[in-house]
């Protein structure tokens, strides 16, 4: 089957967007790619159809579970089969579906980067047919990239069990710098980009130095009435701008790490289904969603660097329509980022408190490597010490990143438990406290290495077998836990943390202060090309963007700030007084759309009708709702 027809099969569409073919041909020819597409640029479609054409299973490499696991419901719904591995899985499920993939026709294998790292997900793969390599978020694997993530760096370790397997590596935010330690860390047997150009034509982009950021913001979400994602530096202003746009009647909800996962899921699918308009959420948000009709994109604070920045504004108008991308920034907000890349890039003597700090709270030994995942509230972790919170939570990321440790949410979690007393204290418990007798003679019978060791136990199952539906099983064990007979850690959602190497000496994490001072170099470097950019008044906002990602073009977007007010300068001020008071006469009857606007302004040139409207609309002069133009009656007192 061809790829076209692929395409209609599954897809539904009848033809290929931006270089989609290019990067598809170049697979199909066993050639290491590496592609460059611009957000909502279709990325998905250039491993999937190629690994439909092909015999034997793509693998997928990663970062989020809730990305793997929406593109595996997405390819099952449509009949093909696809799986996801995750840290939300047990040794036994993990390793049925890595069967599975050896013998059950699976043609998708998701992964995330540290599922690489574990030798018997390696041994299985080796034994797979594989047809495709495929890295999400490729720019993961790079320090020059903005979200560097340590285990990026073990994909490679593919290569050497699969030598003729060719490798696709994607991103949508990636110079010259980013690209080159693609190519080299995924061991690319020759250099080869395929890149669309990055410019978004139906994307406006605006900077507003505001002496109110929330008036701004009310005057936003009251002029585009669509779905909106804000963005906010911190969990605290999250909670602060959704109550204050709820005092203000929107619908609005936060959206953070610090609220349970199962209820962020909820807010997420409840915004996707148009059940909330307004997500203020911090950065973490976002990725992977394809949701079409998001008109405003809002940054409350300055972003800490273009990818970023570029990255969370290219959700914005994914149909095509003209969206908004807003930076609202006082002057304060120089400082305050500059005090965020300390904070951020901590000292080593701050890196070796905090984790002697966890491993205390947590009471791991040194040169100990346990095996269960610690539950861990970082609130009462603070509090405990009398730490920072925000302070904390940076170092423990940077922690983190160096792969020390890992944190992770978790919806489900197994219970586990481990017996703490000898067989003789055990059995000499059984004769004095009958009652205990058959839950320990349960767990004795189905788990022979219990002593000492934890393992995992589900208490529905037990809660059958033991036959006393009056009394809670999770109450049983609590008791034997008071008691000193077993450690009990019951099941449940939450932020858990685990120690991916070793406990080590806290004095000697591996980690050089010449390292921690590079790092904070090159997010410094990076919040200055941003600083550049807000503080532009020479040029289009999109060129300047693009000349980032080492993509030159000379023709201007027309409908960012900075175009929008040259452009007026450009029409003659009696052209532009016609038009407006030709738009005004209009929009006074009936909302109308762009196109309805031009065809009744039949003596002007488009380019200049659109120029206006940009302009008036820039300045709260028409709404838009929808694809219709709406006249701010208030603003000129009608």
């Amino acid at each position: 089957m061809e790829a076209i027809d692929i395409l209609k099969k599954y897809w539904g569409h009848t033809s290929f967007r931006l270089n989609q073919k290019e990067v598809i041909d170049s697979i199909i020819k066993k050639q290491d790619t590496l592609a460059l597409l611009p957000t909502a640029g279709g990325k998905s479609i250039c491993f999937q159809i190629p690994a439909l054409i092909k015999e034997g299973i793509c693998i997928v490499i990663s970062p989020l579970i809730s990305l793997m696991e929406e593109q595996t419901r997405y390819l099952r719904s449509k009949g093909i089969k696809s799986i996801a591995i995750s840290s939300n899985m047990n040794k036994s499920k993990i390793e049925t579906a890595l069967t599975n993939c050896i013998y059950g026709g699976i043609k998708f294998l998701y992964l995330s980067p540290e599922k690489i790292n574990d030798n018997n997900v390696l041994d299985k793969i080796a034994k797979m047919n594989i047809n495709l390599i495929a890295v999400d978020e490729a720019h993961c694997i790079s320090q020059w990239g903005h979200n560097f993530r340590p285990a990026y760096r073990s994909i490679s370790k593919l290569r050497e069990i699969k030598t003729d397997i060719p490798m696709l590596a994607l991103t949508a935010t990636a110079n010259k710098n980013v690209t080159k330690d693609i190519q080299e860390n995924l061991n690319f047997s020759k250099e080869n980009i395929i890149k669309s150009s990055f410019f978004r034509k139906n994307l406006s982009y605006v900077v507003v130095n505001c002496k109110s950021k929330n008036d701004t913001l009310i005057k936003l979400v009251n002029k585009i009435k669509s779905s909106i994602i804000i963005y906010v530096g911190s969990r605290r202003e999250s909670n602060e701008i959704t109550k204050f746009l709820q005092n203000n009647s929107f619908s609005a909800n936060a959206f953070h790490a610090g609220i349970d996962i199962q209820k962020r899921n909820k807010i997420q699918n409840d915004w996707k289904e148009n059940k909330i308009r307004i997500i203020v959420a911090t950065s973490a948000f976002g990725l992977g969603i394809n949701k079409t009709d998001i008109r405003l994109v809002v940054h409350m604070n300055i972003p800490l660097s273009i990818e970023s920045y570029f990255q969370e504004s290219g959700r914005s108008g994914r149909d095509g329509k003209t969206s908004y991308s807003f930076i609202l920034y006082d002057e304060k907000d120089f400082k305050t980022n500059y005090n965020i890349i300390k904070e951020r890039n901590p000292e080593i003597k701050d890196l070796e408190y905090i984790y002697q700090k966890v491993c205390d709270y947590l009471q791991v030994p040194i040169n100990t490597h346990p095996e269960e995942d610690f539950k861990f509230g970082i609130t009462d972790f603070c509090n405990r010490y009398k730490l920072d919170i925000r302070k904390t939570y940076s170092t423990i990321n940077y922690l983190q990143k160096e792969e020390l440790i890992k944190i992770y949410d978790s919806e489900k979690t197994t219970s586990k438990i481990k017996i703490i007393v000898s067989n003789s204290e055990l059995y000499k418990f059984q004769i004095a406290n009958s009652f205990y007798e058959g839950y320990i003679k349960i767990l004795l019978r189905e788990h022979q290495n219990i002593f000492g060791n934890y393992v995992k136990i589900d208490e529905k199952s037990i809660q059958k077998k033991i036959n006393r539906p009056n009394i809670k099983v999770r109450d049983v064990f609590k008791k034997l836990e008071e008691r000193g007979i077993i450690n009990y850690r019951e099941n449940n959602t939450g932020t858990y943390l685990k120690f991916t190497q070793n406990r080590k000496d806290a004095n000697n994490l591996g980690i050089s202060e010449e390292k921690i001072k590079l790092d904070k170099e090159r997010v410094k470097e990076k919040y200055e090309n941003v600083i550049k950019y807000i503080k532009n008044k020479k040029d289009c906002r999109s060129l300047i963007l693009l000349k980032y990602f080492d993509e030159i073009r000379s023709e201007k977007c027309g409908i960012c700030d900075y175009c929008i007010e040259a452009n007026k300068k450009k029409i003659k001020d009696i052209t532009f007084k016609n038009i407006s008071e030709k738009i005004i006469k209009i929009l006074k009857e009936k909302e109308n759309s762009f196109e309805e606007i031009t065809n009744k302004i039949n003596d002007h040139k488009i380019d200049n009708i659109e120029k206006v409207i940009n302009y008036l609309f820039d300045n709260d002069i028409i709404y838009k709702f929808g694809n219709k133009f709406i006249l701010n009656k208030k603003q000129l007192n009608l």
